[in-house]
């Protein structure tokens, strides 16, 4: 299987890269689900989702995480992560769940107002993240990115 987890501070954005994923991926499997741990409730039709509220999966929800992705019978998966999310912590966790069974891409959706106002934190999301896509957010290059995939011509 393979889990791509999207951080950063806005929801919006995250929001708009999920279902941007789920566009691409859904004319690859219908084995594709979404593990929400996003600030907000992500509403997206018809595909299977389990939403992780109440904490984030870098510390209080880390077991329901394990637990799911232990259970999780799909090709994909997405797992949009709170901003309250600890980007150092989180990266323990996916690490050890790292196996040949499951590969783990960690996208950063880094904004303006990070950059400017909070430059540790977007140290820190960048360091932990496996692709950085900075506002203006070009989320046709990043899904390519993220999947691996050849950039659309033009």
């Amino acid at each position: 299987m393979r889990l791509i987890v999207i951080t950063g501070m806005l929801h919006q954005p995250k929001a708009r890269f999920t279902q941007a994923l789920i566009e691409v991926l859904s004319a690859k499997t219908d084995r594709l689900a979404l593990i929400d741990n996003s600030d907000a409730p992500l509403a997206i039709a018809g595909l299977r989702r389990q939403r992780l509220a109440g904490g984030c999966v870098c510390c209080s929800l880390a077991p329901a995480l394990i637990s799911q992705l232990g259970r999780l019978d799909a090709d994909y998966a997405i797992l949009p992560v709170s901003a309250q999310a600890d980007s150092g912590a989180l990266a323990t966790i996916l690490d050890g769940l790292r196996s040949e069974d499951l590969q783990i891409t960690t996208v950063s959706l880094i904004d303006r107002l990070a950059q400017t106002h909070n430059p540790y934190l977007a140290r820190k999301l960048k360091a932990y993240s496996d692709i950085q896509v900075y506002e203006p957010f070009d989320f046709s290059e990043a899904v390519h990115a993220a999947l691996g995939l050849e950039a659309l011509p033009g």
